[in-house]
């Protein structure tokens, strides 16, 4: 399977993953032909990327990051977990109702951890393709993977792991205070942004309240968007006095919204990340980012310095930016008869230029 720009597609490619729709329910199956209408009405729920077949990637799987089952359930949890921590009803039955949904959470975190353990490959950021994916629940899931990745590269022992993983998935909480409207305006004025910017000190008294959530769950609510040089929000705190959890959920949070709002590529975010150390975001967190996510996903175009063209097939754990990459086209953009792969860790002089590039030229392999 490829991975192409849904703005390159050609009626006629056959789909190699499904892609879900709002509800987590089968969109368009995997090997389903591509038509004009079905291309169109995927532009239009702003899918970004889709996986088709490819005779270069023939036995190529793409596994996601964390099975179907938990990913829906946790999204189920969170949905009802959030209602009730939002509402704050008093009362034996709502009380009983929020430690019990707490407690689901908290297993949810367990069983994430438990999946990207099993899991032998780094987190592939494109690997599940879902509409909506800016929901505040699919944020939250997203915002948990990648920070629980940085933390398990960093080092974090299994009780603190647990305590981000919680502070990643309740991070946005705050926004159920919010006008729906606002959160979804693409250009606020100066009047919206503060008040969107509320979203954080809602949160963090939200959170506080709920028994049996450890208080530095609630701060990550209150400082992921507090900047490491102190131009951050909602206080205007420095390097050190940010919690690392909030550090670590920051980039994430950033991360995700590149991602699935924006439609970059894993490493067209990496570097916009890259571009905010010492100002925004704590070098040494990107730098376990970097090393813990697949930069280049498994089956995304990518051009070389030496003019070959070729299809991302494998990872380098220990250098996720030089990946092992199977060449289609030659340098003069002729169709290679027999593939034939480049392992960039031990070819240093062969460099990516450009990815998911001049695709079009590529159209005749599949």
């Amino acid at each position: 399977m490829r991975l192409v720009s849904i703005y390159n597609c050609e009626v006629g490619l056959e789909l190699a993953k499904p892609i879900y729709d709002e509800n987590a329910r089968i969109l368009l199956n995997s090997g389903t032909v591509l038509n004009e209408a079905f291309i169109n009405r995927l532009k239009s729920k702003k899918i970004s990327h889709i996986y088709i077949k490819s005779e270069v990637t023939e036995n190529l799987e793409v596994e996601d990051n964390i099975s179907q089952e938990l990913r829906l359930k946790t999204t189920s949890t969170l949905t009802n977990v959030f209602d009730l921590i939002a509402k704050g009803k008093s009362g034996n039955s709502h009380a009983l109702a929020r430690v019990k949904g707490v407690h689901q959470v908290k297993n949810s975190v367990q069983e994430i951890l438990q999946e990207l353990r099993a899991s032998k490959n780094l987190l592939n950021l494109l690997s599940h393709l879902q509409v909506n994916q800016d929901s505040l629940f699919e944020h939250a899931l997203h915002t948990c993977l990648y920070s629980l990745s940085i933390g398990k590269y960093m080092g974090i022992n299994e009780k603190e792991l647990n305590l981000l993983g919680l502070g990643a998935l309740f991070h946005d909480i705050g926004k159920l205070e919010l006008p729906h409207k606002l959160l979804i305006k693409e250009k606020l004025n100066a009047e919206e942004k503060e008040l969107l910017q509320k979203h954080t000190e809602y949160g963090f008294e939200m959170l506080r309240k709920v028994h049996d959530l450890h208080l530095v769950i609630s701060h990550c609510a209150y400082q992921h968007h507090e900047n490491v040089d102190g131009t951050g929000y909602p206080r205007g705190l420095k390097n050190e006095d940010i919690h690392l959890h909030a550090r670590i959920v920051a980039v994430a949070n950033q991360f995700d919204k590149l991602i699935r709002q924006k439609g970059m590529l894993p490493h067209e975010a990496m570097e916009i990340l890259w571009g905010y150390c010492y100002t925004k975001y704590d070098r040494q967190v990107i730098e376990a980012f970097r090393q813990s996510v697949a930069i280049y996903p498994i089956g995304v175009t990518v051009l070389l310095n030496t003019g070959e063209m070729g299809v991302v097939v494998g990872y380098n754990k220990l250098a996720p930016q030089r990946p092992n990459v199977r060449v289609f086209l030659d340098a003069n953009g002729k169709k290679v008869t027999n593939f034939y792969d480049i392992d960039l860790m031990k070819e240093l002089s062969v460099m990516i230029v450009k990815c998911d590039a001049i695709i079009e030229r590529a159209s005749s392999t599949n």
